[in-house]
């Protein structure tokens, strides 16, 4: 029998399937227009500006974004979230299957952004920092990085072990733990999906908790200069009873 705390250190390529968008389908499209719109102001985001969406998934922020600049592209690594952005967007936005360690890109972009706690998924913290060294190399010079987080306090604080629930048919049950002392390290979590009593599938999710001073001496050490850090979306400190760590910052040049 499989441990039901048995996360492989490269969950990520298998995690993002078919069955990703069932569960987070509570995430609505107001929510993601409310974020992207926060989060083009706070990077100054202009009509024409070259923007990435880094880990898209099926494109609920690239989306708002287009509303902004026509010129937005979004990256990810799973097929089939790819695949329901393709058939959200129309072709309005470039999309591209690409690892966030590896960009394919040089430094185009105006703006780059990073929604919804699509960091620090590797084991490895030198292949988190190396990411974040990616994301600057494919800013321009005076481009600026949106990265969303989530708070580690309030995450830790609020941790549910177990919770399960109803959705569109389906049986969803949700376990997460904690790794790695005071502060943790790790948040995980494994969801697995049932349906008339069989299982659809099982997926596990195990991502770095940064606190404001590790966080920004990660983005820092990538060469970007931090300019503004806020506690959520809206005019919100940052600070152990905010639920997001969210990071603006500028590469020089």
């Amino acid at each position: 029998m499989t441990d039901s705390r048995d996360i492989s250190p490269k969950w990520y390529q298998r995690s993002f399937g078919a069955l990703y968008p069932l569960v987070y389908a509570h995430r609505s499209p107001e929510a993601a227009a409310g974020e992207a719109r926060f989060a083009a102001e706070a990077v100054g985001l202009g009509a024409g500006d070259r923007v990435l969406d880094l880990c898209c998934g099926a494109g609920r922020h690239a989306a708002h974004l287009l509303g902004r600049t026509r010129r937005v592209t979004g990256l990810d690594w799973s097929p089939e979230l790819l695949a329901a952005a393709r058939a959200g967007l129309g072709g309005a936005a470039a999309l591209v299957r690409g690892d966030m360690r590896a960009l394919p890109f040089g430094g185009v972009f105006d703006g780059v952004f990073n929604f919804f706690t699509s960091f620090g998924y590797f084991a490895d913290d030198a292949e988190n920092a190396r990411a974040a060294g990616e994301m600057a190399r494919v800013l321009r010079p005076g481009g600026r990085l949106f990265l969303d987080h989530i708070g580690a306090a309030w995450a830790a604080a609020r941790l549910v072990p177990r919770s399960e629930r109803e959705q569109d048919g389906l049986r969803i049950v949700e376990e997460r733990w904690l790794d790695g002392g005071e502060p943790p390290a790790r948040v995980n979590k494994v969801t697995t999906v049932w349906r008339d009593g069989a299982c659809l599938g099982r997926f596990p999710e195990s991502v770095r908790l940064y606190t404001l001073e590790t966080l920004g001496a990660v983005l820092s050490g990538a060469g970007l200069a931090v300019e503004r850090v806020f506690g959520d979306y809206g005019d919100v400190s940052p600070g152990p009873d905010a639920p997001r760590l969210i990071f603006v910052c500028r590469k020089g040049g």
